[in-house]
C-alpha cells in the first residue's frame, strides 16, 4: 500500500509531504504544489481523484487543503460507494458522489443526523444548479471496514476522525469559502 501511495504521489506532484500511518500527506513546510499545472485557489479545499481504491473497492479521492496558495494537508477520502460512481451525480437519491463544480463551505459544523456521518457534519452548498442537497464533509466511521457501510451517500467522507478534526480546525480558523470538486 505504501508503494502504491508513493507512486501516486509522484504522479500527482506530491513528493514533498510527509507520510502518516493512514497515508495522509501533511506538509512539513508549506510549498507551492499545483494540480493540472495551476494553483486552484488561494485558500480553499480541492477534491481530486487519487487513482486508487480502498480494500472495499471504493475509489479514494484526495481532499487537498490550501491556505495562501500553499498546500497544507492532503486527506484520503471517499465519496459515494464503488457501485454508485457511474450514477447521475445531479439526481437526488442516487447516492452518487457529489457533482463536479464549486461549493460554498459552511463556516461551522453541525451535529450529524445519521450514525454513518460520524457525529459532526460540515455542510457545503453547490454554486450551480443541481438536484442534490444535504451535501457535506464528514468522517466516515465505516471507512475501509467490511460492514457494508464503507463509503458515503454522496458526501466527502474522511478516513479518520482525527483528520476530520484537523479539517474542522482549519475551516474554523481560516474560513475558506470554496470547495472545488474535480473528480469526474
Amino acid at each position: 500500500m505504501m508503494t502504491r501511495w508513493l507512486f501516486s504521489s509522484l504522479v500527482l506532484g506530491l513528493l514533498s509531504p510527509l507520510m502518516t500511518p493512514n497515508h495522509v500527506g501533511i506538509s512539513a513546510e508549506p510549498q507551492q504544489i499545483a494540480y493540472n499545472m495551476a494553483r486552484p485557489c488561494n485558500t480553499c479545499l480541492h477534491l481530486v481523484p487519487s487513482g486508487m481504491t480502498n480494500q472495499q473497492k471504493n475509489p479514494i479521492y484526495f481532499l487537498r487543503v490550501y491556505h495562501q496558495g500553499q498546500l497544507l494537508y492532503t486527506f484520503e477520502t471517499v465519496a459515494g460507494r464503488y457501485f454508485t460512481q457511474t450514477r447521475n451525480r445531479h439526481q437526488s437519491g442516487t447516492e452518487a458522489p457529489l457533482p463536479d463544480g464549486n461549493y460554498k463551505i459552511s463556516s461551522h459544523s453541525v451535529p450529524g443526523t445519521l450514525v454513518e456521518v460520524g457525529g459532526r457534519f460540515l455542510p457545503v452548498y453547490p454554486q450551480f444548479s443541481t438536484g442534490r442537497s444535504a451535501l457535506g464533509i464528514h468522517y466516515d466511521p465505516s471507512y475501509n471496514k467490511n460492514n457494508g457501510e464503507d463509503g458515503t451517500a454522496g458526501c466527502i467522507g474522511l478516513s479518520s476522525r482525527s483528520h476530520f478534526t484537523t479539517l474542522l480546525s482549519f475551516v474554523e480558523t481560516y474560513k475558506p469559502q470554496l470547495l472545488i470538486v474535480d473528480i469526474q
